[in-house]
């Protein structure tokens, strides 16, 4: 009869080790909710000031100052949005300092200022 080995030594886990892999997940986590944030909110403002220009561009829609009014009481107030018709084309103009969810280390931002216009054709009556 062979003895059994002995069972191999049983060794915790580094405490360090463990609270740097921790810390490292909460970070990456963090991140990516701010980027999943802003990609959200840039994509709604965003359809929503294309929204206005294609109101304003329509046979019978918006004045220029409604289709403003209405952007802005769908969004706060520190979006820039200005809506002008030249000619046959609607232009609309949209600036705005994306949102944080987390504060900043440092006065760098990782996305910064969303600045947008858009040229929306005028509809015309089809004889």
């Amino acid at each position: 009869m062979t003895p059994t080995p002995p069972p191999p030594r049983e060794r915790g886990a580094g405490l360090l080790s463990m609270v740097v892999g921790v810390l490292m997940f909460f970070v990456l986590l963090t991140f990516t909710v701010q980027v999943m944030f802003n990609l959200y909110t840039t994509s709604v403002v965003t359809g929503l000031a294309l929204d206005a220009a294609r109101d304003v561009a329509e046979q019978d829609g918006l004045s220029p100052a409604e289709a403003e009014a209405e952007f802005n009481a769908l969004v706060d107030g520190s979006v820039r949005f200005d809506i002008t018709v030249v000619g046959d084309v609607v232009v609309a103009d949209l600036e705005w300092e994306t949102k944080k969810l987390f504060p900043a280390f440092s006065d760098s931002r990782a996305f910064g200022v969303l600045n947008r216009t858009f040229e929306v054709r005028v509809e015309e009556q089809q004889p």
